[in-house]
């Protein structure tokens, strides 16, 4: 079993989560509880976090074994008005956070208070990215990857809101498995709805993403970067009909190549050969913004760095059909 983490230690877990979740942190205190203002790069708006955390570890002595813990100590727990306030676990070994009903725990004092969650909600957060568990006394607790902390934050109150006989609850539960149209038709009400949607869609995102950077061991295809850069783009994007979220369907791309990639700046054949488009490199010049054009060649291969797995290589067809959608000119 992993040892207990510090708390400065356990506000970088945080802050990784803050990051992994596409957004950035700018943190106002550093001690319990973590205070935090979450933006995403020049949006104005930002989201005020109040954190209380501590390792979630064994129940103890007497305890089932299969029992797990957060030992609220060193603070009490008090909600802030302006203010997302969570209280949270982390468990090192499984790599999840677990959270818990502030509205239930806050002014929780006593000599030692602790929250028990059972240890198969935080397998199946490991597993399956996201858990929501019933702790038998109505309060829900939701287990999640740090990739899941932001959509955690935003829909605090509606995520713990669910209830022990609301079919939601296990759909929360399979969301790796889910399918969006079951959850329009046999979920009613709209916030409890566009809450599994959000979560479904991001663990959409998440795997994606984790697949095809794992593939490329978090290198960037068109240069070699790493330095936690680097991003998954869609070969065929997105928004179009034919696209898929098959590992083959994706390159891993620091957010340099990410972005000439889907400006039409670079692309690479279905050779895997890599070309800078001298069409739009003409545009460019028309316009005078050519600055740096020379150090942008020189530090691109002549061909993608590809995946270990041959199966993970991007799929020829995919490519072809990208060019033509995104009306690729050399």
């Amino acid at each position: 079993m992993s040892a207990p983490l510090r708390k400065q230690d356990l506000l970088e877990r945080v802050l990784f989560g803050v990051y992994a979740s596409g957004w950035q942190a700018l943190v106002v205190h550093r001690l319990q509880p973590f205070g935090l203002r979450l933006f995403r790069r020049e949006d104005t708006d930002f989201i005020s976090l109040r954190i209380y955390i501590w390792n979630c570890t064994p129940g103890g002595r007497n305890r089932p074994a299969d029992e797990f813990r957060v030992q609220i100590t060193g603070a009490v727990p008090k909600a802030e008005r302006g203010e997302i306030t969570l209280l949270l676990g982390w468990h090192e070994g499984y790599g999840v956070f677990v959270g818990f009903d502030m509205r239930r725990h806050d002014g929780q004092a006593s000599a030692s208070p602790s929250i028990q969650v059972k240890e198969a909600a935080l397998l199946n957060a490991h597993n399956r990215a996201f858990s929501a568990y019933d702790r038998a006394n109505g309060e829900i607790a939701i287990s999640f990857r740090p990739e899941f902390l932001v959509e955690y934050c935003t829909n605090l109150a509606t995520l713990h809101g669910f209830t022990a006989d609301d079919e939601a609850l296990g759909m929360l539960n399979t969301i790796d498995t889910l399918n969006e149209r079951d959850v329009a038709t046999r979920i009613a009400n709209f916030e409890r709805r566009e809450v599994i949607v959000t979560i479904k869609r991001k663990y959409r995102e998440y795997d994606f993403r984790r697949r095809v950077v794992n593939a490329y061991a978090a290198t960037c295809a068109f240069c070699g970067i790493q330095l936690r850069l680097v991003e998954a783009a869609h070969i065929i994007p997105l928004a179009a009909d034919a696209s898929t979220d098959e590992t083959r369907n994706g390159v891993a791309l620091c957010a340099l190549h990410h972005c000439a990639y889907d400006q039409n700046l670079i692309s690479f054949d279905e050779t895997y050969r890599i070309e800078v488009s001298a069409t739009a490199i003409m545009r460019l010049s028309e316009s005078g913004l050519v600055g740096g054009l020379a150090a942008f060649r020189k530090g691109i291969k002549s061909a993608i760095v590809l995946p270990a797995d041959k199966r993970d290589y991007p799929a020829r067809q995919y490519i072809a059909k990208s060019r033509e959608i995104r009306q690729w000119q050399t």
